[in-house]
């Protein structure tokens, strides 16, 4: 996976991607914002308030695209994304999405991302030693 993968909608991500991914994104969010603020009251001028923007934009974005995989990979649409604002449900979405395995082998929207192809080698089953 490259940085365009975090941008896009397509594709399944497992757990460990998920976790990762969504604790890197905000620390690399919120540690922009707050040294363009920091910059920003330093240098006495607020034309930083633009760049500060624009990497909340773009993390809320990769958030948004890494959760989209992570439900793809649950076998759950992209709409689903949605029902993260609806209080208390919010909490028992958010538990699955960090600790229910995905959906084994390819589903609707991919292959399995702990399968071959990913990265990850398939390990050979007892029989295939012929």
């Amino acid at each position: 996976m490259d940085i365009a993968d975090l941008f896009s909608f397509e594709g399944r991500a497992n757990r460990g991607w998920y976790f990762w991914h969504i604790i890197l994104d905000d620390l690399a969010m919120f540690t922009a914002v707050i040294a363009l603020v920091v910059i920003g009251t330093v240098l006495g001028t607020p034309l930083v308030v633009l760049p500060a923007i624009g990497a909340l934009v773009a993390g809320f974005w990769a958030g948004i695209c890494i959760t989209v995989k992570r439900l793809h990979d649950l076998d759950r649409p992209a709409w689903h994304w949605w029902l993260l604002l609806i209080p208390v449900y919010n909490i028992l979405l958010g538990l699955q999405l960090v600790f229910q395995k995905g959906t084994d082998g390819a589903n609707r929207f991919g292959g399995d991302p702990l399968g071959p192809g990913y990265g990850y080698e398939a390990l050979p089953r007892p029989n295939d030693y012929s």
